[in-house]
């Protein structure tokens, strides 16, 4: 039976949990052992072998190892083996493990294979020096990192090898070294800018500073999907891949990769790997770093080389402890710029030749080495017109540095500053509008004239001190404002009668003020003053209230009268207009006029185009005047009139000014009443002429009627035969008849025009009505046409005036029969809708034309001057329709027949 059992290793808790076998092979009374206890039990030659192991497995995800324990049999020969780790919840590493005891074969061969592995550790301790001298002996460091890669490909019998640098910045990485093996493609340059998925597994191990240790691409973990779909594409058996870090963390990896075979990795191979790793990691910082620093250096020489303060490095002579001379030992190129010589003229030689006159300056030098301090000045150079400062001091008791600045603009800028002082000071005296100043706390500290005269103050001395928040005059709101370190702006009626203890002045009426409260800052943004600017506005408001009253006047009478008025540059076309001005052209109120004058765009076309010219023509001197009735078309797309009157009232075009005065007013209901008169005009016209007509025909539609039934009662008194008799009553009664309808539809319509038509409602059936109207006109159709009725089955009631229904059928049937002399004239109806009914009467007679369809329901319209009637009849039916609560219509083609119809409620 195998002698095995399985460890969990506890990191948090510093704590191993054992299987029941290995509690039994210890005789431990528990299943948990703290790291100390089990490291005390593992033999004395060997426990420290395998607590360094212990310390070191955190970051290890590779672990084997074989050591004898003390167990209740004695002393046992184990292997002690790191299957895998992981991270809790709580962020607790836990590895996981077995221990395995070992017989006396397979003691010796571990034994014989620790031989081989000491010298493989060997090797590349020999390697890792190699390494190291190899780095320290090149500056080129990329060949060396390719030969340890070469090395590392060998030692492994890998396929690949590579090195990846982590750009977090940009969240890429790339591959900046790669060595294969034969038949193994290159893919370094593939392998660049790739972006870094950051929820990957792959890259979380690396980024928190863990190998990556793959036996088997088995040995992924679930989470690792993603990375895993990456490397079974290059047919990866085995790999393992390292961190390497810098003092700022991880910067990228180096690894291997097995393609041809699987391979086992032991804590050796991971020892050794990372070990290499380190050391290729170490060496480029270092490389970077030197790299970085000769980099500084260069920045700093050519700083010191190119600065625009001069340097000068001096050597002091002495001469029995007394400062004599001094050496010039370097300088920059700013000092030529300076002095004006070259410095290979003075650098070496001693200051004595160079300056024969020392005694000030080796007197200066004297002090500054018994005082040890630094000594500042400042000189003018008349040849340069310059002004210097230099800074001097000792670096050693032998040794002095002097630095020289250019200060001539400081220089100018100070005087510029002290000559605008004394400007502002001026204007600040002399302001024709009081200023006040305020420490931070409130207190006053200074206010010009114009504030003393304004306030009825004689001297400053009178207020000073006095504190702004104490102000009765000052609104709360602005206080607050200020105490927020807020500016303001406000406007007050300032009242001396209520400054009462505040301070004394010799006025006690009341003024108007326009101030401006401004809080004040140093460099470093902290609040020092608070400037009140007062402004006295009390003859302007006065003068500005009788303007407004006048303005408000006018506008009054504007808007009631909807007069505008405007006054305007024709140049700048810059000015001031009312609102109702706005209004009568159709522009918003407000609209600065230059978007106004001269554009026009509510104007109509034609009249823009006049506008245009007048104010071209006006340019010129050829026109002063003008006045004209526009169109303006408004929002809803409709078009109003406007009045405009415009006048120059100021033409001086040499001096820029064209100024003109423009009236304007709304005569749109003018304009409507004007064409209400006109087509009242025309009607009326129109109207007399059909009643003048009306009066002809009905003499002559009358008299014909009359004449008939005179004549032939005359004939009737004189025959005595029956059948000329008949006919010359059915004669007489044809013309009473003729005569009945022509009074009463003159009847009709005197009471309509009266509005005295009656209606007399009651509920009757359609279809009964309809057959009893068709029955009756029968006999006045002619020969060869049949009157119809499209009876339907089911009754229909309605709710109307039986006698006005039947009169607008029988009207439609009649004027059918007047046309119609072949075919058919059918009436009938239908349903339209759940509240409607339709009534029609169709003919096949001669039609209406088209262009008289638009007035066949006017009065006095007839088709046909040679038919009898007056011309009322269809006008009748529609004023009967329309009081029923109907519609009327007519449909008709020429020489096909006419359709007439009606509509009514149900």
């Amino acid at each position: 039976m195998a002698q095995i059992g399985w460890w969990e290793a506890d990191f948090k808790n510093q704590k191993y949990t054992l299987s029941e076998f290995i509690v039994d092979l210890l005789g431990l009374e528990s299943d948990t052992i703290e790291f100390k206890d089990l490291h005390n039990l593992v033999h004395e030659d060997y426990r420290d072998k395998l607590r360094e192991a212990s310390l070191t497995l955190k970051n290890q995800r590779a672990y084997e190892l074989i050591f004898p324990l003390y167990t209740k049999y004695g002393i046992t020969w184990v292997l002690s083996k790191m299957e895998f780790s992981k991270n809790t919840e709580q962020d607790n590493l836990k590895s996981f493990g077995y221990i395995r005891c070992l017989n006396d074969i397979e003691v010796n061969e571990k034994k014989l294979s620790t031989r081989d592995e000491l010298n493989k550790l060997l090797y590349r301790q020999i390697s890792i020096s190699h390494s190291l001298f190899s780095f320290l002996q090149t500056d080129d460091i990329s060949e060396t990192v390719q030969k340890i890669l070469k090395d590392i490909l060998m030692q492994f019998n890998g396929d690949r090898t590579y090195i990846f640098e982590i750009l977090p910045e940009r969240n890429i990485q790339s591959c900046i070294y790669e060595v294969t093996a034969e038949n193994v493609s290159k893919e370094q340059e593939f392998l660049q800018n790739l972006p870094i998925n950051q929820t990957s597994w792959w890259s979380q191990q690396i980024l928190s500073k863990k190998a990556i240790i793959l036996n088997t691409l088995d040995d992924m973990p679930a989470e690792a999907e993603y990375d895993r779909n990456i490397l079974e594409p290059q047919n990866i058996k085995s790999l393992m891949a390292v961190p390497l870090l810098s003092q700022k963390g991880v910067w990228g990896y180096m690894g291997i990769d097995i393609v041809k075979r699987y391979r086992n990795w032991s804590n050796a191979d991971y020892q050794w790997f990372t070990s290499l790793a380190n050391i290729i990691s170490i060496c480029i910082e270092l490389r970077k770093s030197e790299k970085k620093a000769k980099e500084e250096r260069q920045d700093l020489n050519n700083l010191y080389r190119h600065m625009p303060m001069g340097y000068l490095q001096m050597q002091v002579i002495y001469e029995n402890n007394k400062v004599t001379d001094f050496k010039f030992l370097d300088a920059n190129t700013a000092i030529e710029k300076i002095t004006r010589l070259p410095i290979k003229s003075y650098i070496g030689e001693y200051a004595s030749i160079a300056t024969p006159h020392l005694n000030r300056e080796l007197s200066m030098l004297k002090t500054l080495l018994e005082t040890d301090t630094t000594e500042e000045h400042t000189y003018y150079h008349p040849e340069s017109d310059k002004y210097y400062q230099y800074l001097l001091y000792f670096t050693k008791k032998d040794e002095m540095v002097i630095l020289f600045s250019d200060i001539t603009a400081s220089h100018k800028v100070h005087l510029a500053l002290k000559h605008n002082e004394e400007i502002l000071r001026n204007i600040y005296q002399n302001l024709p509008a009081g200023i006040e100043l305020y420490d931070k706390d409130g207190y006053l500290t200074d206010l010009n004239d114009k504030d003393l005269e304004m306030f009825g103050l004689k001297d400053k001395r009178e207020v000073l001190g006095v504190n702004l928040f104490s102000n009765p005059n000052i609104p709360e709101e602005v206080k607050i404002k200020l105490r927020n370190k807020e500016n303001a702006n406000f406007k007050l009626n300032y009242d001396f009668s209520v400054i009462n203890g505040y301070y004394t002045s010799q006025r006690k009426d009341v003024i108007n003020l326009v101030s401006k409260a401004t809080t004040l800052y140093d460099s470093q943004n902290n609040l020092t003053n608070y400037l009140l600017i007062n402004i006295d506005t009390t003859e302007t408001t006065y003068a500005y209230s009788k303007i407004r009253e006048f303005e408000n006047l006018f506008t009054l009478i504007g808007d009631y009268a909807k007069v505008g008025y405007a006054i305007f540059d024709a140049l700048s076309r810059d000015g001031y207009a009312l609102s109702s001005w706005y209004e009568n052209i159709g522009e918003q109120d407000g609209t600065p006029l230059p978007e106004v004058i001269g554009v026009y765009q509510n104007v109509h076309p034609d009249d823009r185009a006049a506008l245009k010219e007048f104010m071209g023509n006006v340019k010129q001197g050829k026109a002063t005047c003008l006045r004209r009735e526009v169109r303006i078309r408004r929002q809803s797309g409709e078009f109003s009139w406007t009045s405009i009157n415009v006048l120059v009232r100021d033409f001086r075009p040499q001096n820029n000014i064209i100024e003109m005065v423009c009236v304007n007013y709304d005569i749109t209901p003018l304009k409507q009443t004007e064409q209400k008169l006109i087509i009242a005009r025309d009607k009326a016209e129109q109207l007399d002429k059909l009643k003048s007509a009306f009066l002809a025909n009905m003499s002559h539609e009358i008299r014909t009627p009359l004449n008939s039934i005179v004549g032939f009662s005359s004939l009737l008194a004189e025959t005595n035969e029956r059948e000329e008799r008949m006919e010359y009553v059915e004669i007489i009664q044809r013309n009473n008849e003729l005569l009945l309808q022509l009074i009463s539809d003159i009847l009709d319509l005197s009471k309509i025009e009266a509005g005295t038509f009656e209606f007399v409602e009651s509920q009757f059936e359609v279809n009964q009505t309809c057959l009893e109207i068709v029955k009756t006109l029968e006999a006045k159709v002619q020969k060869g046409v049949t009157l119809l009725f499209e009876q339907h089955l089911s009754p229909c009631y309605i709710h109307s005036d039986k006698n006005r229904f039947t009169q607008v059928i029988t009207n439609f049937i009649n004027n059918a029969i007047k046309f119609t002399s072949h075919g058919s004239i059918t009436v009938g109806y239908e349903i339209i809708s759940e509240d409607r009914i339709k009534i029609y009467v169709r003919d096949t007679g001669v039609g209406i034309p088209q262009e008289k369809l638009g007035n066949i329901f006017d009065r006095f319209v007839k088709l046909n001057n040679f038919a009898q009637g007056t011309g009322l009849g269809l006008s009748i039916c529609k004023s009967i329709v329309s009081q029923m609560g109907g519609e009327i219509g007519v449909e008709s083609i020429e020489d096909a027949g006419s359709y007439f119809w009606f509509t009514h409620p149900l």
